[in-house]
């Protein structure tokens, strides 16, 4: 009988009628003769409510008491899915803790790492029929405390017992039909991509898209998990990322993301704000080193407040707009359409960065969306 792991995500499960919506399409797949694990994270916004509540009474909250509030909310979320399974069919699936499931990490509050899978009582109720609903983003110490795996961190619970149970694949379940071309939000006509190699995604993921937890993915990778996207409401995976090699040499995506750059006055000043950067785990959209030394990163990780002595030199006009396909970035037809669609708008180009696969473009804000559509467009005549 196969074995799948399932994720969903807290906007699959913001309300009553979600809930009961997910528990069907769980129920329909154990009676169709699949083993189902449930990875839950917590319902919609929980996380960021208890932080703030965390805040009222601490403004610094951190630490083993702070993983004990946040672990809550996975908690409330795998009990209320398992009340509505068994709603439907009498002890057909039993809720699980991080801990319960055997989920053992480090000792590395709300940051933590898994660095073992024991999921002894995943298996016993796997062995009784039953359907494990596990809470995602928790796990247990190795010194006995609870702890949480950081935000995305329920990918990385479902990719973790996929591998420690064998399991066929992991499909994560959102309100999206599978991986776009483009953020749905700036191209309506984007399309679900099928396939996506994991190197594919990880760049993707790198320039700012927002399909998987890191870690997650590159685990997957490691352990050549297949992972399949889909859509919580149908149940249908749309996109499969695996290490299955690419044929095709088309754009399979655009990503679009605000950038703030500063401009850097010497290699000396490149190297401290770029080693700082990496203590304190900002990663670097684009960085060009030389004669035009300038870093670029994301606006949402407020640089700023790491380098309050270059904040007033920040520029937060540009947008990174990223192009991915096998050949984009090289030599060849794609590469050549790519760069024609860029040639309109190089007065307003800050730097740009290509690899085989990439074409990585710092773009002013005021033309970037421009660029962005018309380079989508090849995602759109060319076959998937």
């Amino acid at each position: 009988m196969p074995l799948i792991i399932q994720k969903y995500g807290g906007k699959a499960l913001a309300a009553p009628e979600d809930i009961l919506q997910v528990a069907r399409l769980v129920h329909e797949r154990h009676k169709q003769g699949t083993q189902i694990v449930v990875v839950v994270s917590a319902l919609a916004d929980t996380t960021d409510q208890y932080v703030r509540m965390a805040r009222e009474v601490n403004h610094d909250p951190r630490g083993r008491e702070l993983d004990v509030l946040l672990s809550t909310g996975e908690r409330i979320a795998i009990a209320m899915l398992a009340l509505a399974l068994n709603g439907i069919e009498s002890e057909i699936a039993v809720s699980l803790t991080g801990a319960q499931a055997g989920i053992i990490t480090d000792t590395v509050h709300t940051a933590a790492r898994i660095i073992e899978v024991r999921p002894l009582r995943v298996q016993e109720a796997l062995d009784k029929h039953q359907i494990p609903i596990i809470a995602g983003y928790q796990g247990i110490t190795t010194d006995k405390n609870i702890s949480t795996l950081g935000r995305g961190g329920t990918d990385a619970t479902a990719v973790a017992l996929a591998v420690a149970l064998s399991a066929e694949r992991v499909e994560f379940m959102k309100d999206v039909d599978g991986v776009s071309s483009g953020d749905p939000k700036l191209f309506p006509v984007a399309r679900t991509l099928s396939q996506l190699s994991y190197s594919e995604a990880l760049e993707q993921m790198g320039c700012g898209a927002k399909i998987l937890q890191v870690p997650a993915v590159e685990m997957a990778a490691e352990f050549r998990v297949p992972l399949a996207i889909g859509n919580s409401k149908t149940g249908v995976a749309g996109t499969i990322i695996s290490d299955k090699p690419l044929a095709r040499r088309t754009l399979t995506a655009v990503v679009q993301t605000p950038a703030s750059v500063i401009q850097c006055e010497s290699g000396e000043e490149f190297e401290q704000i770029s080693a700082s950067m990496r203590e304190h785990g900002v990663i670097p959209l684009l960085a060009s080193s030389g004669s035009e030394s300038l870093i670029a990163f994301k606006s949402s990780d407020e640089p700023h407040l790491l380098f309050p002595k270059f904040a007033f030199r920040f520029d937060s006009s540009c947008d990174l707009v990223a192009l991915f396909g096998p050949g984009v970035g090289g030599a060849g037809e794609l590469a050549d359409f790519a760069q024609l669609k860029l040639k309109n708008y190089r007065a307003q180009l800050r730097a740009q960065f290509a690899t085989e696969n990439s074409l990585l473009v710092l773009l002013n804000r005021s033309v970037s969306k421009e660029f962005a559509a018309s380079a989508h467009e090849l995602c759109l005549k060319l076959p998937s």
